[in-house]
């Protein structure tokens, strides 16, 4: 009888175990499924996307992503963002939403309004969204709402590698894009978005850079005090 006892402890036991590690999987899912955002902004999420709202001084973009962490072609999308003050529960402004530019071939991956909000309040504003035409007939609208909060960075700056980053040049050795060796177009190119950045091997590796900085740029890579400058070659691949 003591040794069923013990089998039946160590079962039990060994089930319980097994539920603790399915629920510690199952959580980890999920947060790798509501993502992170890629581009400095705020995320939210609805029932069959999330979405990242980038706020700067000259407009605004929202970037629709699947719960798979994939980006949504936004160009049939459509939405608006209306602004509430802190002051007043009353709407202060609303803004139509429209496809951003998108490099030659490809789909825009945001929609978005150019504005002046230098004069917006940095803390206590709230913005409103409603997308409009998304692709999962469970949720073809979604509405959210996230704090306004400017986007440190938000915009990518590129500039010739100098020496002050060689030790990185030769950790990284070939464009993580294009795969070629980075001093084959005529030497590396940086490209900085905030506190991230990467070295590419020429002008023509940005397209797809801007279209999923989170998948090329790292954090590891500090950005070094060069002043911000066009990029030397237009090579394209």
């Amino acid at each position: 009888m003591q040794m069923i006892g013990s089998i039946r402890f160590a079962t039990f036991a060994g089930s319980l175990a097994l539920g603790l590690g399915l629920g510690g999987i199952a959580l980890a899912d999920d947060g790798h499924k509501h993502g992170a955002p890629l581009h400095g902004g705020k995320v939210a999420m609805t029932k069959e996307y999330h979405f990242e709202a980038v706020f700067a001084k000259d407009g605004l973009k929202v970037y629709p992503r699947s719960h798979e962490d994939q980006p949504l072609d936004a160009s049939r999308l459509t939405g608006t963002a209306t602004f509430y003050h802190p002051s007043s529960p009353k709407p202060w402004f609303e803004r139509k939403l429209a496809p951003t530019a998108a490099s030659p071939g490809r789909a825009p991956a945001s929609i978005g309004s150019a504005a002046d909000l230098s004069k917006v309040p940095a803390t206590g504003v709230k913005v409103e969204f409603k997308v409009e035409g998304l692709p999962e007939p469970a949720e073809t609208t979604a509405s959210f709402t996230v704090p306004f909060a400017p986007a440190p960075g938000s915009e990518l700056v590129v500039t010739k590698a100098t020496q002050a980053d060689a030790k990185a040049v030769a950790a990284l050795k070939s464009c993580p894009v294009s795969k070629e060796d980075l001093d084959s177009m005529g030497g590396p190119l940086k490209v900085t978005l905030g506190d991230k950045s990467t070295f590419i091997c020429c002008k023509g590796c940005l397209k797809k850079i801007e279209a999923d900085p989170g998948k090329y740029l790292s954090a590891s890579a500090k950005p070094s005090p060069t002043p911000k400058a066009g990029a030397a070659h237009d090579h394209d691949h």
